[in-house]
């Protein structure tokens, strides 16, 4: 017995679509959302294979993070060191230079203005590490804390993060301070390598808890040179640029206010000084430049060990 066929087979609805397989809901269930973007480097994220996806990735974190590291690294790092300029200018008003070379300024008989000169530039050198040092560990904490925990940072919680971490970050950065000033005393070249080399040494405090912090940067800024000076450079170079212009700016400002264009080394008076304290506050973006693309860069070097693997960042 034969069953007839029908000639014509009706189409599917237009709007009808077929039911999906129970193979195809469970992909769709296990797959990951798609990411518009990179995410900011949290220990996860793969390494910039190249200068030009590194730069990609600075540039997202500061698209996304702009504003919390403009904010901390502006209180916490650009307005002390404004103060230092301002009290620098009121001790020199005051007979007491508080950068003076002292072999001159004791043959001269100066010798007790220029101590009590000595110890002032050395307090404002401990309260400026203690607090460069909570904004700083803040600020590293308002970006790579996203990607770690999941939730966003607030300010204040960035705050507490920084001086939670004070006791072990200030020494080292006090430390690290004056290995870059007598580096810096001594010639140009040997600062310039040491500001390179002690670039990293404060992620390994806050990220890698138990290691040496000056020996790891050393690592991380020699096992690959070549890729840590090319990202290094980078991030300097864009520091320099924008110093650059903003001390044109200030200078065309004093030339027209004070009549001399007496900024930085050039400042003689308590006018000038107020109008270097105002540079250096108004210098903030610098500070941030190099908060996320050092961070950006730490990330990147720390992904690409010589020999092993390093432990996740804590």
């Amino acid at each position: 017995m034969t069953t007839s066929r029908p000639d014509h087979i009706p189409a599917p609805h237009p709007l009808r679509r077929p039911a999906p397989s129970p193979h195809a809901l469970h992909e769709a269930r296990t797959a990951e959302p798609a990411r518009t973007e990179p995410p900011f480097p949290d220990g996860l994220t793969p390494p910039s294979p190249d200068l030009r996806s590194w730069s990609a990735t600075v540039l997202a974190g500061a698209r996304r993070s702009w504003r919390p590291a403009l904010l901390v690294t502006g209180v916490s790092v650009a307005t002390p060191l404004a103060a230092v300029e301002l009290t620098r200018a009121l001790a020199a008003r005051a007979g007491y230079p508080v950068a003076a070379p002292l072999p001159e300024a004791l043959a001269a008989g100066y010798s007790t203005p220029v101590l009590a000169g000595a110890v002032l530039s050395l307090a404002l050198l401990l309260i400026t590490s203690a607090v460069a040092s909570i904004g700083w560990a803040g600020g590293i904490w308002a970006l790579v804390g996203p990607g770690i925990t999941g939730q966003p940072v607030t300010i204040k919680e960035a705050y507490r993060h920084g001086l939670r971490h004070l006791t072990v970050l200030g020494p080292w950065t006090l430390g690290a301070a004056l290995l870059l000033l007598t580096g810096l005393s001594v010639f140009v070249a040997p600062g310039l390598y040491l500001l390179f080399a002690l670039s990293m040494f404060s992620f390994p405090v806050l990220l890698e808890p138990g290691t040496n912090p000056i020996l790891r940067s050393l690592r991380l800024t020699h096992t690959r040179p070549g890729r840590a000076l090319a990202r290094w450079g980078v991030i300097v170079a864009a520091a320099i640029v924008f110093e650059s212009a903003l001390s044109l700016l200030y200078a065309a400002i004093s030339a027209a206010l004070l009549g001399r264009p007496g900024v930085g080394a050039d400042a003689h008076g308590l006018a000038d000084g107020i109008l270097d304290a105002v540079h250096t506050a108004t210098g903030a973006p610098v500070w941030a430049i190099m908060l996320i693309g050092l961070t950006v860069t730490y990330h990147d070097l720390r992904a690409r060990p010589a020999h092993g693997q390093i432990p996740p960042a804590r």
